[in-house]
């Protein structure tokens, strides 16, 4: 957003609390210099700017919320005369900002430094990353989001009653040219200038926007490959520096692309939520070190889908369950809050894996010695000391070693014989 729109909204702001703060403190609002009154009157030939800006506000802040909330807080502060500072919104406020500004400071050691660094470092960071998103992202829904939906009211509301009287006086008695309200302005007014419309329609939009942009990051914490962290975060600023920059050549462009990755949100928000799902329950068990032990199997055992079965979506939060005839079945909810479903689970062949990172129920295909695993549920890492229980209770054949795990393990016997063998000769020669 220009420097020009952003003095603008912050200025219309000050002026519509203005009468307010007057009223209250029994004294006269200021008034309006020359340069605001031609701000005012350019706005006053593009109705619904106010809105196509806000919706860019929106959208950006919700594909980078500490980034967003941070930047916009920043430029506002700076390009707000300091008379007005004191009525900017909360996010404003430098030790608002400056404390963002640190964290994202952090943010890009951590990006810049951990090219470097074992996974095993940088991944617990960008783990701690993605709930430091989600943090951010709920302090924006709360107090940001609601604001800018607010404001977009208000100033829709006060530049569409302006008698012509108060616009020359604005003016300083010169003509102005007034312009009748478009169809499109009269269709939304309703809902725009209702707060209990127009709030929630702006924080279903965030959260669309945001479920796509945090999946990204879920796919950061969870690659191993530097080169696919970068691209992801490239992508993530190329969103935001798209809806900036068409922001800045018109508000209309900024509030078309806008649109754009709203509708790209909803059509992704299926996969975005599981993803979503998958990434915060792995990555607490990991930062966390939980460690299930055999009374919470009672309650069942938590796990996600590891490919599409019987038209049910990869990444499915199931649990696995014994029915009534005894057979293993997997049982989920659509969306966590839907009426439960179940999904039959072959029995034949069915072994658990053990995994450096989790477990996971497997379906062994195959003659022996040419066997294939084919994986069906990824369970949580808190159940890895608990495989053999889990075998037992579900019915699983057999309880093998991942690929990974096997080679771990035989590196470790391969350095205890060198060892060993090392020791050996030493005491010979002693």
């Amino acid at each position: 957003m220009n420097t020009r729109r952003l003095f603008c909204l912050a200025l219309l702001l000050s002026l519509f609390l203005a009468p307010v703060a007057g009223a209250q403190s029994g004294e006269a609002p200021p008034s309006e210099t020359p340069t605001a009154a031609g701000k005012l009157k350019e706005s006053m030939l593009l109705p619904g700017v106010s809105l196509a800006e806000g919706v860019s506000e929106i959208t950006g802040v919700a594909i980078s919320p500490l980034l967003g909330m941070t930047t916009m807080g920043a430029w506002t502060y700076f390009k707000t005369e300091a008379s007005q500072r004191h009525r900017l919104p909360w996010y404003c406020h430098p030790w608002v900002w400056s404390v963002g500004l640190s964290l994202l400071g952090v943010c890009f050691l951590k990006d810049f430094l951990g090219a470097a660094a074992p996974a095993l470092v940088k991944k617990p960071l960008d783990f701690a990353e993605l709930f430091e998103d989600k943090a951010s992202a709920l302090v924006a829904s709360v107090g940001f989001v609601p604001l800018v939906a607010l404001a977009m009211a208000q100033i829709e509301k006060w530049q569409a009653p302006v008698p012509m009287q108060a616009l020359e006086g604005l003016a300083g008695g010169g003509p102005i040219l007034a312009t009748a309200p478009l169809p499109l302005a009269s269709l939304i007014d309703f809902s725009v200038h209702t707060p209990w419309i127009s709030i929630p329609v702006a924080i279903a939009g965030f959260a669309v926007v945001w479920l796509s942009s945090h999946a990204l990051n879920v796919l950061i914490a969870l690659s191993p490959f530097g080169v696919v962290d970068a691209g992801l975060k490239l992508t993530k600023l190329g969103l935001i520096a798209l809806v900036a920059g068409s922001t800045m050549l018109h508000p209309y462009a900024g509030a078309a692309v806008s649109g754009v990755l709203i509708l790209i949100g909803l059509l992704l928000a299926g996969w975005s939520f599981r993803l979503t799902l998958f990434g915060t329950l792995m990555g607490a068990d990991f930062l966390l070190n939980k460690r299930a032990t055999s009374t919470d199997l009672e309650d069942g055992v938590k796990g996600f889908l590891a490919r599409r079965t019987a038209g049910v979506p990869v990444r499915t939060m199931a649990r696995p369950k014994q029915d009534t005839a005894g057979q293993t079945v997997l049982s989920y909810r659509p969306w966590l809050f839907l009426p439960e479903k179940h999904l039959a689970l072959p029995q034949e062949n069915l072994v658990l894996r053990r995994g450096i990172v989790h477990p996971s129920l497997v379906h062994r295909e195959g003659v022996e010695g040419a066997e294939t695993s084919r994986s069906a549920l990824i369970l949580l890492p808190r159940y890895r000391s608990l495989e053999e229980t889990i075998a037992r209770r579900f019915g699983c054949q057999d309880v093998v070693d991942g690929t990974l795990l096997k080679g771990l393990k035989a590196i470790r016997q391969w350095l205890v014989g060198v060892l060993s063998l090392g020791q050996e000769r030493l005491a010979l020669r002693a």
